[in-house]
Parts: C-alpha cells; sequence; structure tokens
C-alpha cells in the first residue's frame, strides 16, 4: 500500500521553489540542474504553481541537497526560509502579515495546507493566549520521510515571526515517526512589541500610583507636582513608544494586506483572460473567414489578453515538405521580415529543430533555456535562434483530426514571468481550436472548389451545343463579377452571382437546336419556347438545394430577362420585385450578347454596344447598373488594358 503513494503527487513545486530560492540565496555553489536531475524534476515544472511532485521526487531532491550540503537540519532550514521574511515576494509570508494576531494565522495554516500538500490534514486549536497546538495527519497509502517532520518545525517556527512575536519555541510531543498517531507540535511566543509595551505601560502606571503617594507622605519637602510631572513624562513617553510601534505594525500588515489584495486581483485578470481567449478565438474560428483572417484574429487575441512578449503561427505547404510563417506579434521589423522569408524544411528525417520534431511528433514543447538543447540542434536552428533572441519558449502543434497542420509558438524576452506548464495547456487548447478552424476552412474552400469545377462543367456543356456561344456564360460571369465589384457588393454576394450567372442559361438545354441554333429570325412560336428556358433553369437549379448564401441562386438565374417596366420574362416582374442579382446579370448578359457573333447577327461595334446599352437602362435594364458599368468599360477602353471580348469583337 505504500509503494502506490510513490505514483501520486502531493507535493506542489512552491515547496521545491522555495528550497530552490534558499539554495540560490544561501547555498548558490549547489548545481540545481544536476540537483533537479537526480530528483527527476524539470525546471519549468518547479516554477509553475500548478504543478504537483511525487514523493519518490521530493524524497529524491532532499536526498541529494542533504549530499550537497552535509546538513542535518537543512529541510527544518528550509520550513523556516518558506515562511520567513527572506523568501522575497512570499505570497504566505504577504497573506500571515496582512492578519492581525498569531492564532489567527494559525487557523489560516489549515486552509492553506491544501494549496502545497494533498492527502494530509491539519488542525489547529488555541491553548493559551501565547500558545496553540496544531496536529498533522497524513494519508496511510503516503509513504512521508522524517525531513518532512523537520520541514514543518521550521515552518511552524516561521509563523508566529512573521506576526512580529519573538522567543519562539516549537514542542514536538507526538511524532509519526516514532510510533505516534500523528505529528502534534506545541508552539508558544512572546507578546510583540507593541503588546509587551503595553503591559510595561500599564505595571508603571500602577506603580508610579502608590509611588506618588508615599512620596507625599514621607517626602512632604519634595514638590509634589514635580513628582506628578515626572511620572507623566515617563507614562507619555512609555505610550508614544508604543503607540508608534502599533502604527508601524498596522502598517506592515496594510502593506501586506495590499500586496495580497494586488495579487489575487491579478490573479483574477489573468484568470479571466484564460477564459474569454478560448471563447474570442472560437468565435473568430466561427466566422467562417479565410485561414489569413482567423489567424490574425488569434494572435490579435493572444497579444492582448496573455502574458506573453512575442507569438507567432507556423503552417505547412499542401505537400508537409516546409513550415512557413504565417503571422505574429512582438518581433522588431528586421526580425520580422527575415521571418516572412524563412522556411523550415520537413523532409530531413534528422532534423532535430524544436519546430520540426514538435510539428512530427505532434508533442509540445517548453523551453525556459535554449542553452540546454543547443546540443541537440543543427547549426542552422542554433543561428536562427540567436538572430531572434530567443532566449525560452513554448511550442505546440497546431492538430486536427490527427493531422498536423502547423505550429504556434510563444516566448518571453522582457517579462520576468517563467513560461509554465499551465501555460502549455493553454496552448495546445487554443491550438486545437485554430486546427479546428484551419480544417474547416479547408474542407469548405475544398467544397467550393468541387461546386464551382461542377458549376464550371454545366455551364460549359450548355456553351458547348453552339460554337457560337462557347464562353458565354464565363464572360457574363466575369463582367457580373466587376459590377459587384464597383457596387461595394459582400464576397458572399460576388459568390453567389457569379454561380447564378454561369447558370443562368442552363435552362436551353430544354431547347431543340433547331431554334437554339437557326440562322435568322425567330418566329414567335419559337420566341416562346425560347421563353421557357429561364422556367427551366429554375426548376433544374432548385433540384441542385442551394443553402444559406447561395439560396437565392435559382430566383435570380431565372429572373435575368425581366425588365424594369414589367414587360419582360417569365413572371413580368418591374423595378424592385427584380432582384439586384438578376439586374446585375442582366446587363452583363445584355452586352455580351451584343457585342458577341450569333447566327442570326454580326457582333456590334464597342460605341454601338455603348449606345444601345445605355438606350436599353431605365425601362429595360436597371439605370444604375448601366451606369457602373459604362464607366468601367470607358476606363478599360481609355486605358487600353480590355476584357477579351472587346479585343475580339469591337475592332479596337
Amino acid at each position: 500500500m505504500k509503494d502506490d503513494g510513490l505514483e501520486k503527487k502531493p507535493y506542489n513545486s512552491r515547496i521545491i521553489n522555495s528550497y530552490v530560492k534558499m539554495i540560490n540565496l544561501r547555498y548558490s555553489y549547489i548545481d540545481l540542474d544536476e540537483l533537479f536531475a537526480y530528483a527527476q524534476m524539470e525546471n519549468y515544472q518547479v516554477d509553475d504553481p500548478g504543478y504537483w511532485f511525487s514523493q519518490k521526487q521530493v524524497d529524491l531532491f532532499y536526498e541529494k541537497l542533504f549530499q550537497c550540503t552535509g546538513k542535518q537540519t537543512i529541510a527544518r532550514e528550509a520550513g523556516r526560509f518558506f515562511s520567513s521574511l527572506s523568501y522575497e515576494g512570499n505570497l504566505i509570508k504577504e497573506i500571515f502579515l496582512s492578519i492581525l494576531d498569531p492564532l489567527t494565522a494559525f487557523k489560516k495554516v489549515d486552509k492553506l495546507s491544501h494549496n502545497f500538500t494533498k492527502y494530509t490534514h491539519y488542525s489547529s486549536r488555541k491553548l493559551t493566549n501565547n500558545s496553540i497546538e496544531v496536529t498533522f495527519n497524513v494519508d496511510s497509502f503516503i509513504n512521508e520521510k522524517p525531513y518532512q517532520c523537520e520541514n514543518r518545525i521550521g515552518m511552524m517556527e516561521a509563523v508566529p515571526i512573521m506576526v512580529g512575536l519573538k522567543n519562539i519555541t516549537v514542542e514536538h510531543p507526538e511524532c509519526l515517526f516514532k510510533n505516534g498517531n500523528s505529528c502534534r507540535y506545541i508552539v508558544k511566543w512572546e507578546d510583540s512589541l507593541s503588546k509587551t509595551l503595553k503591559k510595561i505601560q500599564g505595571i508603571v502606571f500602577l506603580g508610579l500610583l502608590p509611588l506618588n503617594g508615599l512620596l507625599a507622605v514621607f517626602q512632604p519637602e519634595f514638590p509634589f507636582q514635580y513628582s506628578l510631572l515626572g511620572s507623566g513624562i515617563l507614562l507619555f513617553t512609555l505610550n508614544l513608544f508604543g503607540k508608534n510601534r502599533e502604527i508601524q505594525e498596522l502598517k506592515n500588515k496594510t502593506q501586506a494586506f495590499q500586496t495580497t489584495t494586488d495579487y489575487f486581483l491579478h490573479q483574477i485578470d489573468v484568470n479571466y483572460n484564460r477564459t474569454v481567449i478560448t471563447h474570442r478565438v472560437s468565435e473568430v474560428i466561427n466566422k467562417e473567414i479565410s485561414i489569413e483572417e482567423t489567424l490574425d484574429g488569434t494572435i490579435q487575441a493572444i497579444q492582448e489578453l496573455l502574458e506573453f512578449d512575442r507569438g507567432l503561427i507556423l503552417l505547412s505547404n499542401k505537400e508537409k515538405t516546409k513550415l512557413k510563417f504565417q503571422n505574429g506579434y512582438g518581433y522588431k521589423q528586421g526580425f520580422q521580415e527575415m521571418l516572412n522569408t524563412t522556411d523550415f524544411s520537413l523532409t530531413n528525417p534528422h532534423s532535430k529543430g524544436v519546430f520540426v520534431v514538435c510539428f512530427k511528433e505532434q508533442k509540445p514543447f517548453l523551453i525556459n533555456n535554449v542553452e540546454d538543447i543547443k546540443k541537440d540542434l543543427s547549426l542552422r536552428s542554433i543561428a536562427f535562434t540567436k538572430s531572434i533572441g530567443a532566449k525560452s519558449f513554448i511550442c505546440c502543434p497546431i492538430v486536427c483530426d490527427n493531422e498536423t497542420l502547423g505550429i504556434l509558438s510563444v516566448d518571453n524576452m522582457h517579462s520576468q514571468r517563467p513560461l509554465l506548464q499551465s501555460d502549455i495547456s493553454l496552448l495546445m487548447g487554443i491550438a486545437s481550436i485554430v486546427g479546428v478552424g484551419i480544417k474547416k476552412i479547408q474542407l469548405m474552400k475544398a467544397r467550393e472548389s468541387q461546386l464551382q469545377s461542377i458549376i464550371k462543367v454545366l455551364a460549359t456543356s450548355i456553351d458547348a451545343r453552339d460554337p457560337l456561344t462557347a464562353g458565354h456564360s464565363e464572360k457574363v460571369a466575369e463582367y457580373a463579377d466587376v459590377i459587384c465589384k464597383r457596387m461595394g457588393m459582400s464576397r458572399k454576394f460576388r459568390d453567389m452571382i457569379h454561380i447564378a450567372s454561369l447558370l443562368h442559361d442552363y435552362g436551353k438545354i430544354g431547347v431543340p437546336d433547331s431554334i437554339l441554333k437557326k440562322n435568322g429570325k425567330l418566329t414567335s412560336e419559337e420566341f416562346d419556347i425560347i421563353k421557357t428556358h429561364v422556367v427551366k433553369t429554375r426548376t433544374i437549379l432548385n433540384q441542385i438545394n442551394f443553402e444559406g448564401d447561395l439560396a437565392g441562386i435559382p430566383d435570380i438565374a431565372a429572373a435575368h430577362h425581366e425588365q424594369i417596366d414589367g414587360g419582360g420574362y417569365p413572371i413580368g416582374l418591374k423595378g424592385d420585385q427584380i432582384p439586384l442579382g438578376a439586374k446585375i446579370i442582366a446587363v452583363a448578359d445584355f452586352y455580351d450578347a451584343i457585342t458577341s457573333r450569333r447566327h442570326y447577327r454580326s457582333p456590334m461595334s464597342y460605341h454601338m454596344a455603348i449606345t444601345t446599352l445605355k438606350a436599353e437602362a431605365g425601362w429595360h435594364l436597371d439605370q444604375d447598373v448601366v451606369d457602373v458599368f459604362c464607366t468601367y468599360l470607358d476606363e478599360e477602353r481609355s486605358l487600353h488594358v480590355s476584357l477579351t471580348p472587346l479585343h475580339d469583337m469591337r475592332g479596337v
């Protein structure tokens, strides 16, 4: 049963961290790296207040420390140091200093103990105004050692000192390691200086009363007023000194209380930001935007909400042969330019670079000292690390569906806060969300590409029925997109119009070739058959089941022959009843039709086409759309940058 305790982790890293601070201050000759290696600990684990160590690890740590110092009392000394004023930045010290009396301080130990040790139980009770009994028990499966009892005694000795007491003694009448049922400590102390002065002041006052009376009786020749004046000065001096000391003690407690308040408020802010960032990144992912915008939003959130000096995201190319910088913050201009031009090869099977290993093994890394891993890096990696000034960093793989997509890395250059295991956990969560977002966008892009390919094939199949109309749908889509851009339409609207433009004539698949390819004027019956193609287009496109932003495609494609005055077909819509997308496609379709060769006529010249287009505006075609398109065509012509149809058909 005892061995099971070795597998558990009952001891918080802050205990070992206090040892480390003491070693740095008093035993600087000890090699901490060697000490950590012997104890099977990592430097970042000791720095992380959220990390816990096993009984085996703390035993090995103490064993090696004892070998290095040769001091039997080293654990007791560490206990005193942990709770003492020597421990700079010791939050426990600040908490105790903010408490007004030692009894309350020891009661606080009961509540704080579980933040440092699991499976242990403290209790305390008051014996007298100057003594307290503390009882300690440990669960049976934890195999504690005697040095840990000595460590507790050191802490017991330090607690009264922190609240201004002196002459502390710790009695240990019962011990777990001496066949006791528990470890029981009796802590005794003398009062603080301010309390002692109060007692002295009371004793002096009580002594001066009879003394002045005796002087008045037995020494009547001695001026009584002098005796009273001397007594008053003495009492005043004692009172003044006592009050000053009491005020100083209160100032220390007030300052300590402010320190603990500031710390906890900061910790609340940190915890809030850590909660907010996952929500913030998730919001970015759910916007269904581009990969570039997703990464930009993620980097902004990390920069604003987390305490890292710098951060970057690398993504692999499609072939998984290299990692390339995508976004980052905190780097100087020169470093930023270097990152933009630096690729990390993924093809070298012997590469030991942290980014590459992290990517390939899908394993996070926390490096608190780059010097520790130099022996494992290539010369190129060492040069790169040196050039960007990296000293410590965290590197997390961006993974989705067991596929590594890239790397998220952060580091601190200026901040004194060490990188911790809890940072890895947080960043791995963020990297996971980013991975899902990237994969989602990639799948959407692939789906869109597949949809566009299918639509293009459908459009080409219609145009291919007649060599003279080949490419018509693509030209209409090109013109329509130009109009949309000029009118400031969104990307989603443009995508919808692009698809509707490519498929606007798909219903012609149901029109006989004899009518569709007829040389000469159509009869009214034949024209009526031609007009049915828009209804057939809607019927066919409705079967594709377009959803979301694309849901309006069937109606828009079917309405491109409607007219502003209501004289169009198939329904006779007019004015604002006609969808804007249909108005845009109508202008693009009309212009390409009159500037392209048909069986029944030759193409119009540029000037004639523009004149005809403007003549149709206001009654047939939408005036605003025509104006936007004509402005574009004039600009293109004046710059001699013409679209393909203008090149071929207008004699430019």
